[in-house]
């Protein structure tokens, strides 16, 4: 099992550029079996494209508001996958595995970038866990936060109340960072000949009872491009993945336009 996140950074009104081709490229590679997108900046395209687009089971849309945010949720025919609600900022689900049967929550996040409803999200985010505090819960996306001033290089320095208090939202949901493989940053403002910047928006977290339902996961930061964010994905047993189709760097990726910055300054 596999869930892969990635902040898109837009898509237009197409699912025929190239960086919905790298996204299709993503899916097929990793095999992931939900995928979630944030940031698609467009009301245009439905989930019955996505779903023809993407060859997956089933897909779940938050249009944009305007030019600002939006999400997907794509998921195939290994798991059972049930909206409990969404908005804005989050899509709230359950998911139940085929293979072993296992139920367990799932948070996907777009993070306030201007950091004003940070507060409201987390709010929303403890409520489904509480109402749910029996089940394992796991969250991915881009969080749009920091939880050590170490997350962040760049000409200017970390704001310290604002990881604090984001640290404290995701303590009183009883998560942690599940931690990575890879480059330490996820995302950076490609300003590279001036005053470059590079933070870890980007994780996955869960709580104590994931942790005992899945014990091997591990997740991987992938190569930053046709984004300003790293696709991020997290293999839920990755004894039985590794075993199975092993995760591998593709040499499509070495084609891409800006490989060769990302590479150098990753």
């Amino acid at each position: 099992m596999a869930h892969l996140s990635w902040n898109y950074r837009g898509s237009g009104r197409s699912l025929n550029n190239p960086t919905a081709n790298h996204l299709a490229r993503l899916i097929t590679s990793t095999t992931a079996q939900v995928i979630s997108v944030s940031e698609i900046r467009t009301s245009k395209i439905s989930k019955t494209q996505l779903i023809n687009r993407f060859l997956v089971k089933d897909s779940h849309v938050v249009p944009a508001t305007g030019q600002s945010g939006g999400l997907w949720l794509m998921w195939n025919d290994e798991v059972d996958l049930d909206i409990v609600s969404s908005s804005h900022h989050l899509i709230l689900a359950t998911v139940t595995c085929k293979p072993s049967n296992k139920l367990y929550n799932l948070v996907c996040i777009y993070g306030d970038p201007h950091h004003c409803r940070t507060n409201k999200i987390w709010e929303e985010v403890s409520h489904f866990v509480l109402l749910y505090s029996d089940i394992s819960t796991f969250c991915m996306g881009d969080l749009n936060n920091i939880m050590h001033v170490n997350e962040k290089c760049g000409p200017t320095t970390a704001n310290a109340a604002r990881i604090r208090n984001f640290c404290c939202l995701v303590k009183n949901c009883g998560f942690f960072d599940l931690g990575y493989n890879g480059p330490a940053y996820t995302w950076t403002n490609k300003r590279f000949a001036t005053n470059p910047t590079f933070q870890r928006l980007d994780r996955c977290l869960a709580n104590a009872a994931w942790c005992t339902a899945f014990p091997r996961t591990v997740v991987f930061h992938m190569p930053m491009l046709y984004s300003d964010h790293a696709p991020i994905l997290a293999i839920l047993d990755s004894h039985t993945q590794k075993s199975r189709k092993p995760f591998r760097f593709e040499n499509w990726w070495l084609l891409e336009d800006d490989f060769p910055t990302t590479a150098k300054t990753s």
